[in-house]
């Protein structure tokens, strides 16, 4: 049969189909091969199952954080600044410090919208107006931190523009606002032209780089390279074509999803948040425009934790049991400590990921289940999903959060301790300046606390000084000292640290600081027991004829890992990690006062509400409906479309709520009508292990083909595989 016989075929039959209505006696579709390997690794069903009120829990949120007449401790979160009350502070951190970010403030705004709060009066503040101080007239984008510039990584000077174009996208119709989005999209059109992009002769731009400086258009780097930064441009770059009909924007959204795609197979591009856009992009302009971008190559590029040459190895979606309970699902790092599952990430993979199950029903059945466990593992986010002992700012979540509405910036599957000094003998000879050993206890305390020694010029011999700690009594121990040198003229010198079990020596030698270095690091052997001493010496020591050098020491302790306490909730404001060693298995912390600061994450907790918005129980525990349409942004008209996984091993009848107004209910992964000129409360029976993509179309709908889809009145419902 000749290929022009063929076609003509497809085509007799695509125009027969054309007019075509199916009804129930479709047989359901049998499952094929996972789209996402990595939520085969995943249980159908996660224990314990306890699935929080998402929405209720952003509502709360909101109430909390945004009130500016609470009082207590660090709070008010939320208060008023700059020229009559134009813009609010907000911190990253519950008591951390209050320079408002976008990430964090937008990400709420976004949150109250999709739960149906009115985020135009909340509080008394306009806080959809309020987003727009984030907008940079010299860049022309929307930037991260108020009122400084777009900084050098790509994902924070992209993510911003993200959240705006979703709050532009709930709340459409402010010129202003649609104007600094089109101008966005500019901004972001010409650096995909500054890095490389050309129609003639065709090219494609490249971000191997960390970031851009958009009033140079120079490409930035510091030794990283953020690749998914096309995956954020290609979202934005698509949403403004779609609103603005400029092909140049298709064009740019186009090479970016090309230079994803083309990377070697072994080169994943994720590296914090934006790769999950990419994946969407693809997905809906393979749909709507006929385009042939390997969805599954990004959706499972976003899963998959790969070791070197990522540009974030060990970054994905963790597929493990930790301790007491599954943490399928969370977004993290699976390689730091163990794995380090975070909150924003969490959710934004949430919100990008589930819309691709409603442009390509192959996925429906994988992005179910892992958003049943990603739904479910979210608890441990919060404070009351833990004792005392297994989270860093118990305390302040106790008396200020009794909800337990702020979730932990992050959750570690075991507990890092730091045993700090107990005790000092010296300096002998030398001084301290100030302090003491109590300074060294706390890493970067908010108001400074350091001990300050200096060398003795007219001794004959070096300063010496020694510290006191108590060893942990577990196998794997790190000695951790964070100090500087600070040169007053003592020309050749350096502070060398080394360790012992006896006060009197020998000692070993651990490090030196010569300057202003990073925290130092070395492993201490597994026989030591009981009491260790940590000694400095200045070496050479200092003559009459040479000032004396300092030495400020911020923080020493013993780094270790709790085996029998985990997950832990916490992130790395109170335990501060500054080291990654042994295959980044072993992850070195300090620890600032819980007094002054929390591990307690606004910067995370502001994107709940994707959950609050993409999710409702049913009467079956398990079984979910995740609204495919509400993180859609900007998406072609559709009617209202729910997706639910059968996580059981039998048949379930799970209950549908309809409006007051008949429908059909019409079922996308099978391309049937299962339901007519219904109302109300519905009861469906779906299979075991299946996910289904209910649509609510009008009543006595009739479905129609045009060659790759399925269209109710003139509005697709299905797009082809």
């Amino acid at each position: 049969m000749s290929a022009s016989t063929i076609r003509a075929l497809i085509f007799t039959l695509a125009v027969s189909l054309a007019t075509a209505s199916f009804g129930d006696n479709l047989a359901p579709a049998t499952r094929s091969a996972p789209m996402i390997e990595r939520v085969e690794l995943m249980p159908n069903l996660p224990e314990p199952l306890a699935i929080r009120n998402w929405s209720q829990v952003t509502r709360d949120y909101l109430e909390l954080v945004l009130d500016f007449d609470r009082e207590g401790k660090h709070l008010p979160l939320v208060r008023r600044s700059g020229d009559r009350d134009s813009m609010v502070t907000f911190p990253a951190y519950v008591g951390g410090p209050r320079d408002p970010e976008a990430v964090n403030l937008l990400g709420a705004v976004v949150s109250g919208t999709l739960v149906g709060r009115n985020m135009r009066d909340f509080h008394g503040q306009d806080w959809v107006s309020l987003s727009g101080n984030f907008f940079s007239e010299p860049e022309g984008i929307y930037i991260n931190r108020y009122q400084r510039d777009a900084g050098a990584e790509f994902w924070y000077a992209l993510f911003p523009n993200v959240l705006a174009w979703q709050i532009e996208s709930l709340h459409p119709g402010d010129a202003l606002r649609t104007e600094r989005a089109r101008r966005a999209a500019e901004t972001w059109y010409n650096a995909c032209v500054a890095l490389g992009g050309k129609v003639e002769p065709p090219a494609l731009p490249s971000f191997e780089h960390t970031g851009i400086n958009l009033r140079t258009m120079q490409p930035i780097d510091k030794g990283w390279v953020e690749p998914e930064a096309a995956a954020g441009i290609a979202w934005i770059e698509y949403l403004a074509y779609r609103r603005f009909g400029d092909e140049r924007y298709l064009t740019a959204a186009d090479w970016c999803l090309k230079t994803l795609t083309e990377r070697p197979v072994e080169r994943s591009p994720l590296y914090e948040v934006l790769l999950p856009y990419g994946a969407l992009t693809a997905a809906r302009m393979n749909a709507e425009l006929g385009r042939d971008y390997d969805v599954r190559r990004l959706v499972n590029d976003c899963f998959e934790p790969r070791g070197r040459p990522q540009a974030r190895p060990g970054w994905g979606v963790l597929a493990d049991r930790w301790q007491r309970g599954d943490v399928h699902g969370l977004v993290g790092s699976a390689t730091d400590g163990g794995g380090y599952a975070f909150a924003m990430n969490t959710f934004q993979w949430a919100g990008a990921l589930a819309p691709i199950a409603r442009y390509d029903t192959r996925y429906a059945h994988d992005i179910g289940k892992w958003l049943l466990n990603l739904t479910n593992a979210s608890r441990q986010f919060y404070a009351n999903s833990h004792s005392p002992d297994e989270q860093s700012s118990y305390d302040w979540a106790r008396t200020y959060d009794p909800e337990s509405v702020i979730a932990y910036e992050g959750l570690r599957k075991w507990k890092r301790g730091a045993a700090p000094v107990v005790g000092a003998q010296g300096p002998s000879p030398g001084k301290v300046v100030s302090g003491s050993f109590r300074s060294t206890q706390f890493y970067r305390e908010l108001e400074a606390a350091t001990q300050v020694l200096e060398e003795d010029p007219a001794a004959a011999r070096p300063l010496e000084h020694v510290w006191e700690l108590d060893l942990p009594a577990v196998a794997n121990r790190w000695l951790v000292v964070a100090a500087e040198r600070i040169d007053c003229g003592h020309d050749g010198n350096e502070f060398r640290f080394s360790f012992s079990p006896s006060s009197q020596g020998p000692f070993t030698p651990a490090f030196s600081f010569i300057g202003a270095e990073k925290p130092q690091v070395t492993r201490l052997p597994k026989s030591l027991s009981g009491k260790l001493y940590v000694k400095v010496t200045s070496l050479p020591f200092c003559s009459k004829e040479r000032r004396p050098d300092r030495l400020a020491v911020d923080a020493i302790s013993v780094s270790y890992q709790m085996p029998n306490i985990g997950p832990f909730a916490q992130g790395d404001s109170v335990v501060s990690f500054v080291d990654l060693l042994e295959g980044a298995t072993a992850p070195i912390v300090l620890y600032r006062p819980a007094s002054a600061v929390t591990d307690l994450g606004l910067y995370g907790s502001s994107h709940v509400g994707i959950l609050g918005g993409l999710v409702k129980t049913t009467n079956v525990p398990g079984m979910l409906w995740i609204d495919l349409l509400k993180t859609d942004y900007d998406h072609a008209s559709a009617y209202p479309t729910y997706l639910c996984y059968n996580p059981y091993g039998e048949t379930r009848e799970v209950e549908f709520v309809g409006g007051s107004e008949p429908c059909d209910l019409y079922e996308a992964t099978t391309d049937r009508i299962l339901k007519t000129h219904v109302q109300g409360t519905i009861t469906l029976s779906i299979p075991a292990d299946t996910a289904w993509i209910i649509v609510v179309a009008p009543p006595r709908s009739e479905l129609k083909r045009d060659f790759n889809r399925t269209l109710i009145d003139d509005v697709v419902v299905r797009y082809a595989n």
